[in-house]
């Protein structure tokens, strides 16, 4: 229990991925105290659809997703608005809801960082704490020992995907495909390069999902307050000083007010982190005068640089026998079948896969030169790829080996067939920033969200291109050709570029990788916290989770999202060396 006034060493206001590993490797002084503050669920080790790798999907728009309401796409001849947008809403955040992969990203993107950090943020200075949260498993003995070195003593375990007795053929066919088109293989996507078809790790260990309620459990220094949302952050206005934060609990609306007699910590994610800013006086001038708070700091990125993976998903179905959907979406003998097989504590069985186990990272250059548009803007970039001119690759393909409704929300899951599932993501987008905004200065309502996709045409166009790569792969591809039966629901208009330029624009979503939006940075008017964190114009306030990314990875950002709060808990450490 907690009460009123009541003072911490440290408060953790987000209980999110990032938030839970500050606060554990914080509390690892036993002395310390921390208080986490967490808006969702306390206890998700206890709800089953959040712990069963398999169900992952179904959590979108559950009670355990904040379904922010989001413009995808906002240009003078086209908008879309969508919900929901799916962010975790439970202790551990989006790592308790996310799809498991766990990749790094390019050293290229990485260094890119330097810019806005300094050489501390690059990528040789920050490989330790990409691998310093979690333990990687191979307890098969399938893949290179060597890769033990992506994971070694984290509390965190990982593994690579279990591979499913029933997936044999679909993997077999999506090999054979993949080396036809002249696209490489690796097993090592570790070390700063990322080109080719790899065998995924998850965060699954055992059937089970791991997320950062690990890091918190088991510290009897760390109090966590569920359901309890923030108001506001007590910033004085005078020494601009952050001393703590005042909370509403979810169920009753009580406010109460909790102390850091050393630092608060905001780790409340890339949307509610820049409103609680905004909400505490931090943040730009204009927009806080909208809504009639008073101003403390007059910092214009706050809720700007935001970032996003637009993404493209399609489905293909497949001959009976080469899908997971019997298994775990149709009734049947097949699914009861799964149910038991996880059962009982078993956790074994298709039930404890996220069904995602083999992606796909192609450069797609041979497709891109063959538009005007794309070559001139090459050229004009020194005839250097717009995209990724470090060799990065332009893509992330996830195959997905059953209907995915989380990718297919406008779509009922079919009653029959097996279906293969793509997600086309564009990893290096290069239009303009979106931005999150207030809807007002009520704490309870959702910020404004506008992710900007498309803002650029360039986009569209690599998109479409990298949609035709994606079907060649699979319906001209050596092996896969032969699973597919037909499109679903529709045919993609592959031959129509006009028609492709439509379908992009109306087929698009979020990748779900936001981040950006209190941009690291070296001063006020490039960012929002300094290399160390730090909010620009107040002490006592660090924000530490996605938000401060400023250039978006090339991949799924949970692993630099850990690494984000890694690097975090030790450079608060560095300023509190009494402690630490």
């Amino acid at each position: 229990m907690v009460s009123n006034g009541q003072h911490f060493d440290f408060v953790v206001v987000g209980g999110g991925t990032a938030g839970n590993v500050v606060a554990g490797r914080l509390a690892e002084n036993p002395k310390v105290s921390v208080l986490v503050i967490e808006a969702g669920e306390g206890n998700p080790e206890n709800v089953p659809d959040i712990m069963t790798p398999a169900k992952a999907m179904d959590l979108r728009g559950s009670d355990y997703d904040w379904a922010y309401k989001t413009t995808m796409v906002k240009r003078d001849d086209y908008e879309r608005i969508e919900k929901p947008n799916t962010r975790g809403k439970a202790l551990g955040g989006s790592s308790s809801l996310n799809y498991f992969t766990w990749i790094p990203g390019s050293k290229g993107t990485f260094d890119l960082w330097e810019k806005f950090g300094g050489s501390e943020w690059t990528w040789d200075k920050l490989v330790p704490y990409l691998r310093k949260s979690a333990t990687y498993h191979d307890d098969e003995g399938l893949y290179d020992p060597s890769l033990k070195k992506i994971g070694a003593g984290g509390p965190l375990p990982i593994a690579h995907a279990e591979l499913l007795p029933e997936m044999e053929g679909f993997r077999k066919a999506l090999h054979d495909a993949w080396t036809s088109m002249g696209q490489p293989l690796t097993e090592n996507i570790y070390d700063g390069e990322m080109i080719g078809l790899t065998h995924c790790v998850d965060s699954i260990y055992k059937g089970r999902r791991s997320n950062s309620v690990l890091f918190v459990r088991g510290k009897p220094n760390i109090t966590i307050l569920a359901r309890t949302h923030s108001k506001q952050l007590l910033v004085d206005p005078k020494t601009k000083h952050v001393s703590g934060v005042t909370t509403i609990d979810a169920e009753t609306g009580k406010e109460q007010t909790f102390y850091a007699d050393r630092e608060v910590i905001l780790s409340q994610g890339v949307f509610e982190s820049p409103k609680l800013l905004m909400l505490s006086g931090i943040g730009p001038k204009a927009e806080l005068a909208k809504h009639n708070i008073p101003l403390v700091v007059d910092s214009p990125n706050v809720g700007q640089q935001l970032f996003d993976h637009p993404a493209v998903p399609f489905v293909l179905r497949v001959k009976d026998g080469f899908g997971m959907d019997d298994h775990l979406l149709h009734d049947g003998p097949l699914k009861q079948a799964s149910i038991k097989a996880y059962a009982n504590g078993a956790h074994a069985g298709p039930l404890g896969s996220g069904n995602l186990e083999v992606v796909g990272f192609p450069r797609i250059d041979s497709y891109l030169e063959k538009d005007p548009t794309y070559v001139a803007a090459k050229k004009a970039n020194g005839g250097l790829d717009p995209f990724c001119a470090q060799g990065q690759p332009h893509f992330e393909l996830d195959f997905v080996s059953l209907f995915g409704s989380a990718f297919q929300w406008h779509y009922p899951t079919p009653k029959v067939g097996n279906y293969t599932s793509v997600v086309v993501d564009l990893v290096r987008p290069v239009s303009g920033p979106g931005e999150v905004t207030l809807n007002s200065s009520n704490p309870l309502d959702q910020p404004n969200i506008n992710l900007n996709f498309f803002e650029n045409e360039l986009d569209i166009i690599a998109m479409r291109e990298g949609i035709r790569f994606s079907y060649d792969l699979l319906t001209k591809g050596d092996g896969f050709k032969d699973l597919v039966v037909a499109e679903f629901p529709w045919d993609m208009p592959l031959d129509d570029d006009k028609a492709m330029r439509h379908a992009v624009l109306d087929r698009c979503q979020t990748a779900f990788h936001p981040c950006g939006s209190n941009r690291l940075s070296k001063n006020i008017q490039q960012g929002v916290v300094d290399p160390e964190l730090k909010v620009h114009g107040v002490t006592g306030l660090r924000v530490i989770d996605a938000s401060i990314i400023p250039e978006i990875p090339d991949c799924r950002i949970q692993n630099s999202v850990y690494m984000i709060g890694e690097k975090g808990a030790d450079l608060i450490k560095a300023a509190h060396k009494d402690l630490f």
